[in-house]
């Protein structure tokens, strides 16, 4: 279908009047944005965080319970009426006793329990430090892609920039019968390509905002300025070393550990519940009732007697949650290990595909758009040699925002699989 020149003005009209109407100008940023910095962003997350609060509650919680086990039993106060006359219930002639009985764990069972609770204690404690870590490299990652985000952003409105070039010089050229039409509509159609791209770019940084605002305790709605461009700085350790540490600060492998102990301490513990209890009661008597002595001792064992349908069943369970507990360690430990050696080789290779682009694929893209603007300009070039330099030059850009941004969150997802800091905060 044949196209006119007034149909030509009329689309070249619609493009022009979609730019300026829309709800985010292709050509010009907000205005005078608030810069987001990530270290106070961090600093409010490990205050505001509702997971981290009711963690690190739970943690309190479990080192409030340690004096509670290794308590002794709660005494025992009570009377006794002795020598009751027969058939009758005169209390006032019997021999009345008050009497106070406490029982008294074995020895070692006091203990036990206290290292139980101890270890219980710990398995909350890297239960907190785990979900500090956690939100820590959420807000980091959420941070990258908001840089991310506003980079493409940038991106497309310099796109456009050239884009509205290329438009009035093919519709110039058009116009004076010294271009073919197709170079005009090819030209408003990236233009309007490239103005659908900022509007998704930004429905998409709502989003992440959204998560952002969410990690921090905030309204999902509130806005967030622009990040700051990362540096670009290499990798000081390697994943050897790294490993090593995570034996010491991880959060998981400490969680694991804890949890291990933990279950062999119970099953130390349910072994000495087969072990016979003390009881001793102290009986004072009323010095009224008679001659004999004011007061009596009482020694009792507490013996397990039913051991064979109760305390042994304690003990062979505590022995398969020992078990479990000890090979969940086991594989939480391969599991540490692949995690760093996997994000410390990604980040490697983000490293090495950042420094290409920037150092010399970006470089030569930008020379070669401008020479294909240049060309065009002149007549000496096509308008698909302009939009194929143009693109080339922006995917080069895009290719390197991206590369910077998986670097710096596998750095994060390093520090979350090793519990080390691998980045100044300043």
């Amino acid at each position: 279908m044949v196209i006119g020149r007034n149909t030509a003005r009329v689309i070249s009209w619609l493009v022009s009047m979609a730019i300026a109407m829309g709800p985010m100008p292709l050509l010009r940023a907000d205005s005078s944005p608030e810069p987001l910095e990530l270290v106070p962003l961090l600093e409010e997350a490990l205050k505001e965080n509702l997971d981290l609060v009711s963690a690190k509650q739970e943690w309190e919680a479990a080192r409030a319970r340690i004096p509670k086990a290794t308590g002794l039993p709660a005494p025992r106060i009570g009377v006794e009426w002795e020598e009751i006359p027969k058939g009758s219930l005169k209390l006032n002639e019997a021999m009345l006793m008050y009497q106070l009985v406490q029982s008294l764990p074995f020895p070692g069972k006091l203990s036990a329990r206290r290292r139980v609770a101890v270890a219980e204690a710990q398995v909350a404690a890297a239960r907190y430090k785990q979900a500090e870590l956690e939100v820590l490299t959420q807000v980091k990652a959420a941070y990258f892609d908001l840089f991310l985000f506003d980079r493409q952003q940038a991106l497309q409105r310099e796109q456009a920039t050239w884009l509205q070039q290329a438009v009035a010089v093919a519709q110039a050229r058009y116009a004076s019968g010294l271009g073919p039409q197709a170079d005009a509509l090819q030209a408003q159609g990236e233009l309007l390509e490239a103005s659908n791209d900022v509007r998704v770019l930004t429905d998409r940084r709502a989003a992440v905002a959204a998560h952002v605002n969410h990690l921090l305790n905030r309204t999902v709605d509130q806005p967030l300025g622009l990040p700051a461009a990362p540096k670009l700085e290499p990798l000081t350790v390697s994943a050897q070393e790294l490993t090593l540490m995570a034996a010491r600060w991880q959060p998981d492998w400490l969680l694991f550990q804890a949890a291990a102990e933990r279950a062999g301490a119970a099953w130390r513990l349910e072994k000495r519940e087969l072990l016979p209890d003390l009881e001793t009661m102290f009986e004072l008597r009323d010095p009224a009732t008679g001659p004999i002595g004011p007061w009596d001792l009482t020694l009792a064992i507490v013996l397990p007697f039913w051991f064979w349908t109760k305390q042994r069943y304690g003990v062979k369970a505590a022995l398969y949650d020992k078990r479990s507990a000890e090979a969940a360690f086991a594989a939480m430990r391969n599991d540490v290990t692949r995690r760093i050696h996997e994000h410390w080789h990604q980040a490697m290779a983000s490293h090495r595909t950042a420094m290409l682009y920037r150092d010399g694929l970006i470089p030569l893209a930008e020379q070669a758009t401008e020479s294909a603007l240049a060309a065009y300009r002149s007549g000496q070039g096509s308008f698909a040699e302009l939009v194929m330099a143009l693109r080339g030059w922006t995917e080069r850009r895009r290719m390197y925002d991206e590369a910077l941004v998986e670097f710096e969150q596998h750095v994060a997802m390093l520090e979350q699989a090793s519990g080390v800091s691998l980045r100044r905060m300043e």
